[in-house]
């Protein structure tokens, strides 16, 4: 077993590490020096990870931790993250509804890019936070990675942060791979987003970690899809916390926006089942609710909840809307802009203040390709106090119109299997 300035020495030197040097990492995370780790992801990031170091990184953070049972019909999805990117919310109970079994770990924002779990907090009472006993015995849940899975992942996910370690495509595959590996799945889709607002801005960049992910979850013994989707337009109409939970719950209505409901359904699909009767049938939309018990909301709430969004969830104050400067149809709204101007409003967290505000978000009251007249209204943002005259100009210019109406387009740009 080498020692960590070896293993340091190697990767440093571009050799390739063995799983011995890896598992020597994650077995012994808590005790290596921060320094250590630092310099390890440094490496790790100049010199790349080859895709059998990137399996064998993944294997050791996965096996340093908590797992659960693999089970047939245990299934997930997982998303790279972007503006109204809300399917999970709407999927993991149309899975159950259906007959799957979902055991969902999500994750808080990012940047400007919203959470699941930050969504779900937006409800009263919604526990994020199940032990890995409760998980087990929960045929439908959304919560918090545990301080027993993948514990690896936690510790070099917060030094990736402040090293400049984020982009690397094998410690991304690894990160996002081990959780999932760990809930036991038979069947994974991923949702890789592509585009302004996007993780990963250029087809190339995330046709390689979808390629990255899918080959290491399918060594780890998972049956993995990866579904490339465009994600400069924001997704949906509603965008903040509150605003997204009313807009699953429309969803799950059988009400939801064409653009969302491609994607939940394409997801569904990739992993063998076809939802589209669970959620007219009303049986998605019950899942929904049981799943909010399950983790701790009152069933008076629920009821409400779904019967009349608003009148639980937090809605800030103030209504503000944003007129087009001039005529023409919407070919684009950036939605990098959006996210931002949310994110520094509240709904997101930025480096002055950690916590959301989760009754802060805007509502999109066009589409792509509809003709808007100079002096219309075309999207409302619920804030707690005026806007400046500067973040509006700032959102006003994050409109693009053309003479000509734009084509309706799929989101979904590639898929890979296998």
């Amino acid at each position: 077993m080498r020692s960590m300035p070896d293993i340091l020495a190697a990767k440093r030197d571009g050799k390739v590490l063995a799983p011995d040097d890896f598992q020597f990492i994650c077995n012994n995370i808590n005790q290596i020096p921060r320094e250590q780790l630092g310099a390890f992801l440094m490496a790790c990031q100049i010199n790349g990870l080859s895709p059998e170091e990137t399996s064998n990184l993944t294997l050791a953070m996965l096996n340093a931790g908590e797992k659960m049972e693999t089970q047939a019909g245990r299934v997930d999805k997982h998303s790279t993250g972007g503006v109204g990117d809300k399917m999970s919310i709407i999927l993991a109970p149309a899975l159950r509804a259906a007959g799957a079994t979902i055991p969902m770990l999500a994750g808080r924002g990012l940047a400007h890019t919203g959470g699941t779990i930050d969504k779900l907090e937006a409800i009263p009472g919604f526990n994020t936070g199940l032990s890995i006993d409760e998980m087990r015995s929960n045929p439908c849940f959304i919560s918090r990675q545990t301080d027993d899975i993948a514990p690896a992942d936690r510790i070099l996910y917060s030094i990736r942060d402040i090293t400049a370690t984020v982009p690397q495509i094998g410690l991304i595959t690894a990160s996002i791979i081990s959780k999932k590996a760990a809930e036991g799945l038979e069947k994974l889709v991923l949702d890789v987003k592509c585009g302004n607002a996007a993780f990963m801005q250029t087809k190339d960049d995330a046709v390689a970690l979808a390629k990255s992910m899918v080959t290491t979850g399918n060594i780890l013994g998972m049956e993995v899809t990866a579904q490339v989707t465009e994600m400069d337009n924001p997704i949906g109409r509603m965008y903040g916390n509150s605003h997204e939970i009313v807009e699953c719950i429309q969803c799950l209505k059988g009400n939801g926006p064409a653009d969302t409901m491609e994607l939940v359904y394409a997801q569904a699909e990739a992993l063998g089942y076809e939802i589209q009767a669970s959620i007219s049938d009303g049986s998605a939309l019950k899942e929904f609710e049981e799943m909010c018990i399950r983790q701790n909301v009152d069933s008076v709430v629920v009821s409400q909840l779904v019967s009349e969004p608003w009148s639980i969830l937090d809605r800030a104050p103030v209504s503000t809307e944003i007129i087009a400067q001039s005529s023409g149809y919407i070919s684009q709204i950036n939605a990098l802009t959006i996210g931002e101007v949310l994110c520094k409003l509240g709904a997101g967290r930025t480096g002055e203040n950690p916590d959301i505000d989760h009754g802060v978000g805007a509502e999109l009251l066009v589409d792509i390709g509809d003709e808007i007249t100079a002096g219309e209204a075309w999207i409302r943002f619920d804030i707690r106090e005026e806007m400046s005259a500067e973040m509006v100009v700032t959102i006003q210019n994050s409109l693009s119109l053309s003479e000509t109406k734009p084509s309706k387009s799929t989101r979904i740009i590639e898929i890979i299997e296998n």
